[in-house]
């Protein structure tokens, strides 16, 4: 199951429990999510949750404008299609809401890794982060993200950005 496709299911839940959280798919080395458990957040699989029902039938041209770059900005770690990316937008109960979170997390994303020169894993890892950083405390992310290039200090440089 796509990391996507489980936040647009439970966004509804998150939204009504807590404020809601942004994040779209799992990236590697992310074993669990956040999840509203009877009104406390718990870690779950991913690969459990099944997403929800499409919500609107279109988006509107500046949504759509906005989606394509975000795809553009993430397709290097993240490697969905535009129309992967708008069948999980149109999924979402207030997608204005989740490309504002969404172009957080890529304002982040980019400003680490413009000017330098990062390996794949890297950005990767990168990704992982600010994901990650979109839902949870920075020491959770700290906790949680299984990095594979990136310090613990440059995770922490990663998420100043966001």
């Amino acid at each position: 199951m796509q990391w996507r496709e489980f936040v647009f299911r439970q966004t509804c839940v998150l939204a009504l429990s807590l404020m809601a959280v942004a994040c779209k798919r799992a990236p590697q080395g992310v074993a669990t999510v956040p999840a509203i458990v009877q009104e406390r957040v718990e870690w779950v699989d991913p690969k459990t949750l099944q997403p929800g029902p499409i919500q609107r039938d279109s988006l509107t041209d500046e949504q759509m404008a906005r989606i394509r770059t975000l795809q553009a900005t993430f397709f290097e770690v993240d490697g969905q299609t535009v129309e992967k990316w708008v069948d999980d937008f149109r999924r979402d109960q207030d997608p204005d809401r989740e490309l504002r979170v969404w172009e957080r997390m890529a304002k982040a994303y980019r400003d680490y890794c413009d000017g330098r020169n990062l390996s794949g894993v890297a950005k990767k890892d990168v990704y992982r982060i600010v994901l990650l950083r979109s839902m949870a405390s920075e020491q959770e992310v700290l906790d949680r993200a299984k990095l594979k290039e990136l310090s613990r200090e440059d995770a922490i440089k990663v998420m100043k950005g966001y």
